[in-house]
């Protein structure tokens, strides 16, 4: 499957899938472990920069959702733009921010999943 043909709900999925990969490459880290912890820094920094591209395809594919679901609408730009920020000023990356955006900012974006996949059911 290209990107061409992929449909929201399979970049709902990608991103279903990657929150689950970075709370296991997170484990039961707290954040001073995780600060000190390059190596999962690393894998979890990867998993947001894919879950950044792929809310980047939904956004792309339903433009309607800024006006039928501005939350989750923001929760996309959100996360796209954090993806921006991890991949093009990557040498100032804070890995408090990182820390907290996984367990504040992650959630909420989940939770919105669903929304978005029902809005735009694009798999008829």
């Amino acid at each position: 499957m290209t990107d061409k043909t992929r449909r929201i709900a399979d970049w709902v999925k990608d991103i279903r899938e990657t929150i689950g990969n970075i709370r296991s490459d997170m484990g039961t880290l707290t954040k001073s472990e995780f600060r000190e912890d390059g190596k999962s820094q690393r894998a979890v920094i990867k998993g947001l920069t894919d879950t950044g591209e792929a809310a980047n395809n939904i956004m792309k594919l339903a433009p309607g959702l800024r006006q039928s679901n501005p939350d989750a609408w923001q929760h996309l730009v959100d996360v796209y733009a954090m993806r921006i920020r991890l991949t093009h000023t990557y040498h100032r990356t804070n890995p408090n921010i990182v820390f907290d955006t996984v367990l504040n900012d992650l959630p909420a974006l989940e939770s919105q999943l669903d929304n978005i996949r029902t809005a735009f059911d694009d798999s008829e």
